[in-house]
């Protein structure tokens, strides 16, 4: 029996280093640029990823095209720990103060392809983010800002791309009110496919709820 010892993140930040060989690749046709490539990619898993096995190490180094990175990265699904599924009432308890909560498509969701659970809507401006901490939900709702799209670096996933403001405001002491603006992705589904440090996803959450 396969245990389980990648987090999707972890999966993401194999598949970065993978891309990185494969574009030195297409660059450069001198081995010894390539071996150099590969020895950095295999060094930075190690420091990052240290559940990462011989095996898979290996294969990192092994790949030499877009279909054999492919399959790898969905043969890792095996290994992965999967975004653990949410019932529509568990989001309806997670967020109790929205009386008409609209609620995203959960039949649609790959949970072995995502750090987070983001959705929005589109009529109130409101966004929500789910994120997963020792077994337990953790629940963020903020307010996406439409006349702030831009591109910029997203405060998630640390990528260059189009992003907007998403701001929370929260209660703090003697009622007064605070509000914390981040840019963030568009596109939530964009942005798990990058997230390759679960870390700071937690401290985006945990800034926004301070």
């Amino acid at each position: 029996m396969i245990n389980p010892i990648l987090t999707v993140a972890n999966v993401r930040l194999i598949e970065q280093q993978v891309n990185k060989i494969l574009n030195s690749k297409s660059l450069s046709k001198d081995p010894e640029i390539l071996s150099a490539v590969k020895g950095i990619a295999v060094a930075e898993l190690k420091e990052k990823l240290p559940v990462a096995t011989e095996e898979i190490l290996r294969a990192v180094t092994q790949i030499s095209d877009r279909t054999d990175a492919e399959l790898f990265i969905e043969s890792l699904k095996i290994y992965t720990i999967p975004f653990k599924a949410i019932s529509e009432k568990g989001l309806q308890k997670l967020f109790r103060k929205d009386k008409k909560l609209k609620l995203p498509k959960l039949e649609t969701i790959d949970w072995h392809g995502i750090s987070y659970l983001s959705w929005a809507d589109q009529g109130t401006h409101r966004q929500y983010i789910v994120i997963e901490k020792d077994g337990t939900f953790i629940a963020l709702r903020g307010i996406s800002q439409p006349q702030y799209y831009t591109k910029g670096i997203c405060a998630i996933c640390n990528q260059h791309g189009p992003v907007h403001l998403f701001t929370a405001t929260v209660k703090g002491n003697e009622d007064r009110y605070t509000s914390y603006s981040n840019y963030i992705c568009d596109d939530p589904e964009k942005c798990n496919a990058h997230v390759t440090d679960y870390k700071v996803l937690e401290d985006f959450v945990a800034r926004n709820l301070v």
